[in-house]
This record gives C-alpha cells, structure tokens and sequence, in this order.
C-alpha cells in the first residue's frame, strides 16, 4: 500500500449511514463522505476506538504517504475492522447494505471515508450539482430493501482491493432501483484529506467484529 493525498478542488457527498455489528446487532450511526479523491474505505482511528468497534491487526503495517512520496503526519495503518456498513435513503424508508473492511487511522473530523476502490466498485452514478447517489450498478453482493421502492439493475464488477461480501450474495434482487436523494449539500473540501493507495499489501485475516 502506498500512499495517501487529495485534490482540494474535488467536491465530496456526505451519506448518513450506519455500522451494524455482525453477531450484537449493535446499530451506530456514522456521517460517510464519498470522496473521489482519495482511494480506499477509511475508518476514523477515534471513531472506532470510542464506539469499541473490533480492530483486528494488519499482517504488514503501511505508512501513509502523500501523493509526492512524503510520509503524511497520520503515521502508519495497523489495524483494520470489518463492518456492515449500512447507507439510507432520506427518510430512511430505503437502504443499500454491503459487508466492507475498513482501514484505520486519522481522518480527521470524518467518521468514514468511501474513496475510489469503494467508488469503482459500486460505479454509482452521483449528481454533484443535486447532491443525489443513485446506486445503479452495485456488485451482486450488496443488499437492498424496499424492492418495491427500488428499481435496480445489479452489475457484477471487477473485484475490489478488500472484498469480503461473497455470503451476501443470496440476498440481491436481480432489478433494483435505488437512488439515494442527499439531505447534505454539495461541498468543496477545505483541507487535504487523504488518499490510499493499496496495492501489494492486504489484510490477511479474517475473524470477528463489532
């Protein structure tokens, strides 16, 4: 995994989510901000840390770098956890659902960060003018509620950096809809976040989570 960086000009959607555990059930809620400019599923060190999620160690820890090759302030990532990571419509009356594995290190105020891997792999059509993600073409592995709400046609994509969802794919619908309407505005980044690259180097343990 290399490295780790963000264009300022790049405009970025907040999601209202949840991370639901796999064995409690437990429900905590988690602001996620789709941002094509880092690469990567990010989880806050802090946020995970106060929430008690399960962090499991990184076979071959990697630093953070930024986009020059320079070793970014954050440090290395050492840890990941895997989560259900649950995404709501406005009202909450639709959601997506998708098992994710989230590395862990200091994002900031952000609670989540879904970056290019997660985008690349969802290719979900968004209008940044409206502020509106419509989850088009989801992987079969994702699961959505409210069919009748949702009118969505499922594409199998190239795989992802993590993809730990394979039990989830019994659950998809074959012609779902689903359009996420943002309550959250657009809006133009003030400060660099990060962007991970992860190629050569993956989580190499499976196990259990909160």
């Amino acid at each position: 995994m290399s490295a780790i960086t963000r264009n300022k000009q790049i405009p970025s959607i907040t999601l209202k989510t949840e991370l639901i555990g796999k064995i409690t059930g437990r429900k905590i809620d988690a602001n996620a901000l789709i941002d094509s400019g880092a690469e990567g599923i990010i989880i806050n060190s802090q946020f995970a840390r106060r929430n008690q999620l399960t962090l499991l160690p990184i076979k071959n820890p990697f630093p953070v770098r930024n986009v020059d090759g320079s070793e970014n302030t954050m440090g290395w990532v050492r840890e990941y956890t895997i989560q259900n990571l649950r995404i709501y419509s406005r009202g909450s009356n639709a959601y997506h659902e998708e098992q994710a594995e989230f590395y862990v290190t200091d994002i900031g105020d952000h609670d989540i960060i879904l970056g290019t891997d997660w985008l690349e792999e969802h290719n979900p059509d968004i209008d940044w003018s409206n502020s509106r993600v419509d989850m088009t073409r989801c992987p079969e592995t994702c699961i959505t509620a409210k069919p009748p709400v949702l009118h969505l046609k499922t594409k199998t994509l190239k795989p992802a950096i993590v993809d730990p969802r394979t039990h989830h794919k019994e659950y998809q619908d074959d012609d779902v809809e689903f359009l996420f309407d943002l309550s959250t505005e657009t809006q133009k980044k003030p400060q660099s976040l990060p962007k991970m690259t992860t190629t050569g180097t993956r989580s190499q343990n499976g196990g259990n989570r909160t």
